[in-house]
Parts: C-alpha cells; sequence; structure tokens
C-alpha cells in the first residue's frame, strides 16, 4: 500500500537519515536554529542594558550625593549581568547535532533551569536593590533640606522615619518572597513572544511524533 503523504512527513522528520522529507528537516532545523538566535540577541541586549543602565545610575548618584549605595548598586547589577552572561555561554553547550525536536526542547529545559536559578538569586537581588535604592536616596546630601523638614514634625530612628522604613522593608521582604514568581512575570513579559512560538513549534513537532 502507498504512503500517505502524513505518513511521508512524518517518516522524514523523524528520521535525521531519512531522504523522504529532507526539505522538512531543513525546514525545521531552519526554524529551532532562528528561534534560539533570536533569543540570544535578546538576552545579550537585555544585559547591555543592565549595564549601560547601572552605570548610568552610578553617574546619578554620584551628583545626587549618594556615591556609596550607587557603588552598590553598580556592583550588583554587574554581578547579575555577569551570571547573565555566563549563562548564555552555558547555551553554547547544547548539542547543535541533534534533531530539531530535540534541539529545541534541551533549549526549553535550559529556559527552566535559568529561570529557577535566577529566582533563587533575585530573592537576595530584588530586596537588596530596593534598600539600596531607599537607604542611599534618603541620606544623599540633595535629600538633607527634607530629612531637617521630618525631623520636624517627627522622631527619626537612626536619622529614619520609622513609617515610611516600615513600609519600605515590608515591601522588600515581599519581593523576596514572590522572586520567583516576580522573575517569571519580567521573562514571559520581555521573551513571551519567543517562548510562545517555541511551545508552539515543540507542539507540532511532537504531533508529527505521533
Amino acid at each position: 500500500m502507498e504512503k500517505t503523504i502524513e505518513t511521508i512527513w512524518k517518516e522524514g522528520f523523524l528520521n535525521e537519515d531519512a531522504l523522504i522529507a529532507p526539505k522538512v528537516n531543513n525546514l525545521y532545523d531552519k526554524k529551532s536554529l532562528h528561534i534560539i538566535d533570536k533569543f540570544k540577541k535578546m538576552f545579550l541586549n537585555n544585559i547591555w542594558g543592565i549595564i549601560i543602565g547601572s552605570s548610568l545610575l552610578f553617574i546619578g548618584s554620584y551628583f545626587l550625593g549618594a556615591l556609596l549605595a550607587g557603588s552598590i548598586f553598580l556592583i550588583m547589577m554587574l554581578y547579575v549581568a555577569y551570571t547573565a552572561f555566563n549563562e548564555l555561554k552555558s547555551l553554547e553547550k547544547i548539542d547543535k547535532g541533534q534533531s530539531s525536536y530535540l534541539f529545541l526542547k534541551s533549549f526549553k529545559d535550559w529556559i527552566d533551569r535559568s529561570i529557577e536559578r535566577y529566582g533563587k538569586m533575585y530573592r537576595f537581588v530584588y530586596p537588596m536593590l530596593i534598600l539600596t535604592f531607599y537607604f542611599g536616596i534618603w541620606f544623599s546630601d540633595s535629600l538633607e533640606f527634607m530629612r531637617q523638614k521630618v525631623s520636624e514634625h517627627s522622631d527619626l530612628f537612626f536619622g529614619l522615619h520609622p513609617g515610611t522604613t516600615v513600609l519600605v522593608v515590608t515591601f522588600a521582604l515581599l519581593m523576596s518572597i514572590f522572586s520567583k514568581a516576580i522573575h517569571r512575570k519580567d521573562v514571559k513579559t520581555i521573551y513571551g513572544g519567543i517562548m510562545n512560538k517555541l511551545d508552539a513549534s515543540l507542539e507540532e513537532m511532537e504531533h508529527l511524533r505521533e
């Protein structure tokens, strides 16, 4: 009995050495590489955005008289960028010689592991950034006049306004507790388009493998 078009399609997709449908395999190979290349480009742009943004904030902290806070902020963000760069380099270890399906599956697993690792890291990064920003701005030279005004109407605790400090510390703790969920939301916002294409491609390939 002659093979149907669907059978030919499936066999050509499943067997990398088959000559039945080489164009199909080639199409999926190009599609897989396109998805990952686009992700890598966006990921690298995000790293540079972190470096440039934190550097500009560091310069701004100098003029605001909050150089210590700006330095801490810069060091933390450079650490995040360095970690992200190493994470991107680990993506190169994925075997490009495997089938398009396994290639994308490996990429999907890499994303899941990366999100999990970053979620744990941001458990400390998020609150540290919030507290550094708060203390740095509050004690900056540019807000000296405001501190004096606040002290006239309220008792300060180690130079801090108790109510505002409690609110900021509470917010920092909440950011730490929900760091994984927040990071997942950020990833979905930035890379949602690519991840949707990845899921759609895997679903299509899995359908062909049935």
